[in-house]
């Protein structure tokens, strides 16, 4: 095996098989599927408490914020859509976790306030929740969760809007030539 830099100045790794992926695919790859186990692990672990993953993530997004949210703010900080958020939100007031309040300058916009179940609710799943990355996040040393928590936080500055290069602005990938 060896390692070689392409005229995309993408670096591939290749052995004898010629069936190796460039490692920024493989990093992709490993990305993508280490979120999605994490998530399907948390979901897991949720789903025995009687809560989805959805419901927990709006009721911590909604205890965290400084005031109450609407329906939709909460359904833009999730970055899900705002049918999905209804839904959530329709389970979360019939477990009578959250309840919808409506403003007084317009009444048809519901702002989602958490009840004392649903703080205690948010006290016993975040317990859950810090647990499930302990155990997964113990086959990691120390000094190397650090490593990559940083290095994830540094692929993230391109990709701010706010970032002076943005993700828009990198040049476009040149197709690489196939290994012969």
């Amino acid at each position: 095996m060896f390692i070689e830099f392409s005229r995309a100045s993408s670096l591939r790794m290749i052995d004898e098989s010629r069936h190796a992926l460039a490692v920024d695919e493989r990093f992709e790859n490993a990305l993508r599927n280490t979120a999605m186990a994490w998530r399907q692990a948390l979901d897991r672990r949720l789903r025995r408490l009687g809560v989805s993953r959805r419901g927990w993530m709006t009721i911590a997004a909604a205890v965290q914020a400084r005031s109450p949210l609407s329906q939709s703010n909460l359904a833009d900080a999730l970055t899900i859509s705002r049918a999905s958020m209804v839904q959530t939100i329709d389970g979360l007031v019939q477990g009578g976790f959250v309840r919808r309040e409506s403003l007084a300058s317009d009444r048809r916009q519901k702002r989602i306030v958490v009840t004392e179940n649903g703080a205690r609710l948010h006290s016993l799943l975040k317990d859950e929740v810090a647990a499930v990355r302990r155990q997964i996040l113990s086959v990691v040393e120390l000094e190397k969760l650090v490593q990559l928590t940083e290095l994830l936080e540094k692929l993230q500055e391109p990709l701010r809007p706010s970032s002076g290069r943005r993700f828009s602005d990198l040049p476009a990938a040149t197709p690489e030539p196939p290994l012969v």
